[in-house]
């Protein structure tokens, strides 16, 4: 009965103890042996340019304002196609990346076979643009309208440059900081509208291929990843067999197919303008007989239903699939373009894109001058571009790590295939979503093994709870070291490593709690033994006097030894002990199976004889899942240790003063699997602690102390450590050593004042803390704990 009511008061002074610390304990908290588990881990944080390493949610929240920033400029509102591809998200992703100044695109150079560049242009002003002839071209003078000018505007154009009466309507192109590569060759004129639809024949197509093989081959040997080719001839790709294609185009097939490049350059191809075309009735693709030809002759409407014929190679020719893709145009309403060849038996290989009142720049003939000024313009010719410039973004976003061929997929995955996007037929692989393209897709991992695909584990679901001994010591070694971490469809994103682990906010109040709740602060030493073991909340016991020695078994205690020592490891400890008349005493404990204490086992020998002012002890630790009170998950791997221990504790009186000291040194060998933690050397640890108490005349006591939890003072981790990939899938990992030592070394100072009353105890305690945490760069920190004990 006595021992229910002791355990009934201390309950309730542990309860109001905590409200009271709940008051007082605003001033900061350090470090110290962990008396609990090492606690949730610290949620994965995104590397940023300017930033910083910041939470999921915060980087949202930085998403959004950027994507407002770019979405309410007027340059970016003046291309109306911006804002149906999400390219301010892709924006905001990359700024959020790489700092404010990153220009979208910068790095990359995308080509051009087309008729050519006005270079001065205003909006190319300090771009890097390169121009070759090819074929018998020759410079635009602007006798004629510039389409490769307006083509490769709405790549690159930058309008910070445009005159103040134009700069109201300028525009931003896709990438505008990628350079451009022209290469120049003679194009036809559209025909007048109402002429009547000549598909080409296939031996017209084939008297050119030794030549068009040659400028192919001259152009794909410049090195670039994008080629944008708004060039085309008429035919519908569904009405030419693939075997009669080869039989008349072969070369110029085995030029663009790059057999031999190591990463193909993309080619990004108009799908054609001809839906809708005057046509001869009865023919391929030709519709109804109810319309008139320029002649004025009966004529049906062609129905282009898939790509043109150039840009529909790819679903006749196996060797051109994963690299080569056709766009189709749609308008503001996201409907396909009236003009526009659907993407019909090209649709696992074509996409829709902004090709409507697209904002080009002009260069070519006005009222009878040549001017450069900005316009409009329809035509897949102009949807084309969206989609390189696109791919030249994520290329950049992602440091050039994908190859060409997973950029196109990528692309493709991440379309919108939402409601009418959903119709294969017209709309293929759906329309481009740039936003969605630089986002993760699927859940973010870090792979464990050598290449992209292998088993890895969720970035959200790694960490590493560093416990109160190795403080800031491992997050600090690893401070600016990036982590690779890849998402479903393989693309890397980056993280900074250090910001994966978190040190315990150590339980020092805990600890001086249990301290303050205590039967007598001024011996552990009782009946002529060493007392091996303290007791916890809600602990309990049962001994028994053997003659020679006592026998004790306990439940949710915690061992004794220098405050903060090893043993406090092993909290909520089932304990079984026996102590000599001697004063030897033998303890074996497991602090398994209870839900708020970390798996530890072990054994603890201590000796003091009777009227010696000197005792001695030593023990062994086995954590099963942790390291030193800290923990790892995910990418972390597991940790456990083994961990021998020896303490010297000492005693006497001075006076009306009893002077107590306590200190401990050990070993742990840590353990470490399943993770990018692929080594770590044994730790050498330390604890101490020193008190003086005093009785008072009224009966109370006072007691001052200084201490040093559980600390490591040396040791190093080995890390194999992702940090990228290679085109090829390769994981890119860097070796990585790092100490384990904390930087600070965390003093505890602190007073107790134990003040008696009617059937109880006024309890005071105040401690300062410095370097709280073992952080060299902590602010000291004061705790304060008050509580009232009393009996009945």
């Amino acid at each position: 009965m006595q021992e229910r009511n002791l355990m009934f008061m201390r309950r309730l002074f542990f309860c109001f103890a905590t409200a009271v610390i709940s008051a007082l304990y605003g001033c900061g908290g350090g470090g110290g042996g962990s008396s609990a588990g090492p606690g949730p881990m610290m949620p994965a944080c995104i590397e940023t340019a300017d930033f910083g390493c910041i939470s999921s949610s915060q980087y949202s929240e930085e998403l959004e304002k950027l994507r407002e920033v770019h979405g309410s400029s007027t340059d970016f509102s003046n291309q109306w196609g911006l804002s149906a591809i999400k390219a301010d998200q892709a924006y905001a992703h990359l700024e959020l990346a790489k700092g404010g100044n990153v220009e979208p695109g910068e790095g990359v150079t995308v080509g051009l076979i087309d008729t050519g560049i006005d270079p001065e242009h205003p909006v190319f002003a300090g771009k890097t643009i390169s121009e070759e002839f090819l074929a018998d071209a020759v410079d635009e003078r602007g006798e004629k309208s510039s389409h490769g000018t307006a083509v490769a505007s709405i790549i690159g154009a930058n309008p910070e440059s445009l005159r103040p009466d134009v700069r109201e309507h300028g525009f931003t192109g896709v990438a505008w900081g990628a350079d451009l590569k022209m290469f120049a060759i003679p194009l036809g004129t559209p025909p007048p509208p109402g002429t009547l639809y000549k598909p080409i024949t296939l031996s017209a197509l084939g008297s050119d291929d030794a030549e068009e093989a040659m400028l192919y081959q001259h152009v794909l040997g410049q090195g670039m990843d994008i080629l944008n080719l708004s060039i085309g001839v008429y035919g519908v790709i569904e009405n030419y067999a693939a075997q009669d294609i080869r039989s008349n185009y072969s070369r110029t097939i085995a030029a663009l197919a790059q057999t031999d490049a190591q990463d193909k350059t993309i080619l990004v191809w108009a799908a054609g303008n001809s839906h809708g075309f005057a046509c001869t009735p009865g023919t391929n693709n030709c519709d109804g007989s109810d319309h008139m030809d320029i002649s004025g002759n009966p004529a049906g409407s062609l129905n282009a239903s898939s790509p043109s014929l150039l840009a529909g190679l790819v679903a006749r020719i196996a060797e051109l699939q994963g690299h080569s893709l056709a766009v189709a145009a749609v308008d503001r309403n996201g409907e396909i373009a009236e003009f526009s060849n659907r993407c019909g038996i090209a649709a696992e290989w074509c996409i829709a894109a902004p090709g409507v009142d697209v904002s080009v720049a002009y260069f070519g003939p006005h009222q009878g001058r040549t001017v450069r000024a900005i316009g409009s313009a329809p035509g897949t010719s102009f949807a084309a571009p969206m989609v390189s410039g696109s791919l030249a973004v994520m290329k950049q976003l992602f440091r050039n790590q994908l190859s060409n061929t997973e950029l196109v997929t990528r692309l493709f995955a991440t379309a919108d295939k939402d409601g009418k996007f959903a119709d294969r037929a017209i709309y293929g692989q759906g329309m481009l979503d740039l936003g969605s393209a630089a986002s993760p897709v699927g859940a973010t991992g870090i792979t464990l093994g050598n290449t992209v695909g292998s088993p890895g584990v969720n970035v959200q679901s790694t960490g590493l709870r560093l416990g109160g001994a190795l403080g800031d010591g491992l997050g600090q070694a690893l401070a600016g070291q990036e982590i690779a971490a890849f998402d479903s469809l393989g693309a890397p994103f980056w993280f900074r490593l250090s910001n994966f682990t978190g040190a315990t906010r150590g339980p020092s109040s805990l600890v001086r709690l249990r301290e303050l709740t205590g039967q007598s602060p001024i011996t552990r030493r009782t009946a002529g033994r060493l007392t091996t073991f303290t007791p916890a909340r809600g602990s309990g016991s049962v001994e028994q006097d053997l003659g020679y020695g006592m026998l004790r078994f306990g439940y949710r205690e915690r061992p004794a030894g220098a405050q903060g020592g090893h043993f406090a490891l092993a909290d909520n400890a089932t304990t079984l002990t026996f102590t000599g008349s001697n004063g030897m005493s033998f303890s074996t404990f497991t602090a398994s199976g209870f839900a708020d204490g970390s798996p530890t086992s072990g054994v603890a020998l201590a000796w003091r004889p009777f009227d010696v002012p000197v005792g001695f002890r030593a023990g062994w630790l086995a954590e099963q899942s942790t390291l030193l009170g800290s923990m790892a998950t995910g990418a972390f791997g597991r940790l456990s240790a083994d961990a021998a221990m020896t303490g010297l504790e000492t005693s006497f009186e001075i006076g009306r003063w009893h002077l107590a000291a306590d200190a401990e040194i050990g070993k742990a060998c840590p353990q470490v699997r399943d993770g990018i933690i692929t080594r770590m050397s044994s730790l050498t640890t330390s604890a101490f602690a020193f008190n003086a108490t005093r009785r008072l005349a009224d009966g109370g006591f006072v007691r001052i102390a200084l201490s040093q939890p559980l600390r490591v003072e040396g040791g190093r981790a080995a890390l194999n450590v992702p940090i990228g990939r290679t085109k090829d899938g390769a994981v890119l990992r860097q070796s990585v050593s790092a100490s384990v030592a904390p930087s600070g070394r965390q003093i505890d100072v602190s007073a107790q004042w134990y003040y008696p009353l009617v059937n109880g105890e006024l309890r005071f305690d105040a401690a300062w803390m410095h370097n709280p945490g073992h952080n060299a760069n902590a602010d000291p920190a004061v705790r304060l704990l008050a509580g009232w004990r009393f009996e009945f």
